[in-house]
């Protein structure tokens, strides 16, 4: 009895440990938009290859609306995807480079196909007259009315699940966990 009771204590925790490796070495990627220096998070949300994060902003010289598309690649990279504007004038791209397309569309000009590494952390600066918003998927958020003039710092973390279970748990019990992941 003894002997079956050590081969079951010995199965579940070779199972357990098992278990807690392949937790432990699968990834997902987490975009986060923190203020700066206060690291207040404005948003943050797990995203994938495919999906796109939108910023625009009204151009001070044209004043007429620019939008962003960034993304990831599977290396947690942040890339700039596309860019649209109504305007040609100081400041507003006016070409294509590369593999990048340059069309007229939906009434606005927009570069395709940019595929531009951004560095990280992204600095962002956002003013309370631009109309500063950020998109994702089904959410919006009127940055420059709920925040006004603020730096974002927009990151993006690799997080094993693991980690992430962990976290999920802790603050399931109202428990606080302090930034890094």
């Amino acid at each position: 009895m003894k002997k079956k009771l050590n081969l079951f204590l010995l199965f579940f925790v070779l199972t357990l440990f098992m278990f807690l490796i392949v937790l432990n070495n699968n990834y997902f990627h987490i975009i986060t938009v923190k203020t700066v220096p206060e690291e207040t998070v404005v948003f943050e949300n797990r995203i994938s290859p495919g999906q796109k994060i939108g910023l625009a902003y009204v151009h001070s010289v044209a004043q007429t609306p620019v939008w962003e598309f960034l993304g990831v690649d599977r290396n947690g990279n942040l890339i700039l995807i596309e860019t649209h504007f109504y305007d040609h004038g100081a400041g507003l791209p006016y070409t294509a480079f590369g593999e990048e397309l340059f069309v007229s569309e939906d009434h606005m000009f927009k570069i395709k196909n940019m595929n531009r590494k951004i560095d990280l952390p992204l600095y962002y600066r956002i003013y309370q007259d631009r109309g500063n918003i950020l998109q994702f998927e089904n959410h919006e958020i009127r940055l420059s009315d709920t925040i006004g003039d603020a730096l974002l710092a927009i990151d993006v973390y690799r997080l094993n699940v693991f980690k992430y279970s962990v976290r999920y748990i802790m603050n399931l019990g109202g428990i606080e966990i302090d930034g890094q992941y």
